[in-house]
């Protein structure tokens, strides 16, 4: 039977509280706990539960890629056109349904792909990784250095470089392990405790050092205190705001005399729309009134419903916007 994508995809995005990358913490945390919970205090532990350890950081890191795949590829350039290269070597095949779903924006194109992309082990991260970005994933996450404010974040980037080779294969390791203990008896196989609390360990730090990576891949020099955080997000405002006004100005002018528009009507929405901005990102804020976070959360409300705008009308006005763009 063939299988529905869209459903599938939609199905996963309600089984997590985020549905973004930025679950995995939640997850190793569980994954940890559990792990310290199955041992006892002389040393002895269960075996079966060890052998789940392997088994859900294998899912962390699946679920982790794919959301890493979807907020590149949806981002834009260059990710999205570099992505173009997996329908090239894979014969991706879009019927009318997906067509649709992607059309209405029930999914996007970031998920569909992320989630048709293979996720084994760790050659297929690195490939698609390699291909999304355009980079030796490998390489790049080796030479990567982040300096921050924040002493978790340097000891983190400092355990990685100063290991990552073995890093690298105990997470090589850890996808092994997964495989044999999902699909084979392996009563003949001894379980090393110590061996799968370092692979654990181990894959925390490489998720941690890549959730800073791709970061920094999208957001270079990104803000990091909370006062930094929002002058950025309003100066990202003042950005599309400013092209905006832009945007309105230019469709006046090529409209100007033109009986099909009218310019009061037309300014009449406009100042509706901005009360409507206004009332959405006081209610998207509202979760933490009061708080240091308010500026940030508001004025990126307002960015998103800018870029939204601005998006709408260039698609209502594209064949005068492309005319005037070929003069």
């Amino acid at each position: 039977m063939k299988r529905n994508l869209i459903n599938e995809i939609n199905e996963i995005k309600t089984r997590s509280e985020f549905n973004s990358r930025h679950d995995y913490n939640i997850r190793l945390n569980s994954i940890e706990y559990a792990f310290k919970e199955s041992l006892n205090y002389n040393g002895d532990f269960d075996t079966e539960l060890v052998k789940y350890i392997p088994i859900a950081t294998v899912a962390c890191f699946e679920a982790f890629f794919r959301s890493v795949y979807k907020e590149l590829i949806d981002f834009g350039k260059p990710f999205s056109d570099n992505a173009i290269k997996f329908n090239q070597s894979k014969n991706i095949k879009f019927d009318f349904e997906i067509i649709n779903a992607i059309q209405t924006k029930t999914v996007t194109i970031g998920e569909f792909i992320s989630h048709i992309l293979p996720c084994n082990n760790y050659e297929d991260i690195n490939k698609n990784l390699s291909t999304i970005a355009n980079i030796d994933f490998t390489d790049a996450i080796k030479k990567f250095k982040r300096e921050s404010i924040f002493d978790h974040v340097n000891l983190n980037f400092q355990q990685f470089a100063d290991n990552s080779n073995q890093i690298i294969s105990d997470i090589k390791r850890t996808f092994e392990l997964r495989h044999i203990f999902c699909h084979e008896f392996a009563t003949n196989l001894t379980v090393d405790k110590d061996e799968i609390l370092r692979c654990f360990n181990n894959s925390k730090i490489f998720l941690n050092h890549t959730n800073d990576f791709i970061w920094n891949l999208l957001y270079p020099d990104a803000p990091e205190t909370q006062a930094e955080m929002n002058i950025h997000a309003s100066n990202e405002f003042e950005k599309f705001e400013n092209e905006l006004s832009v945007l309105i100005s230019t469709i006046k002018e090529l409209k100007n005399g033109n009986s099909d528009l009218n310019v009061e009507l037309f300014n009449t929405t406009i100042e509706n729309w901005e009360i409507y901005r206004e009332s959405k990102a006081e209610l998207d804020a509202s979760v933490v009134e009061g708080g240091t976070m308010y500026p940030t959360l508001y004025a990126s409300s307002m960015t998103a419903t800018t870029k939204e705008k601005i998006e709408s009308l260039r698609n209502e006005f594209e064949t005068d916007l492309r005319k005037n763009a070929s003069r």
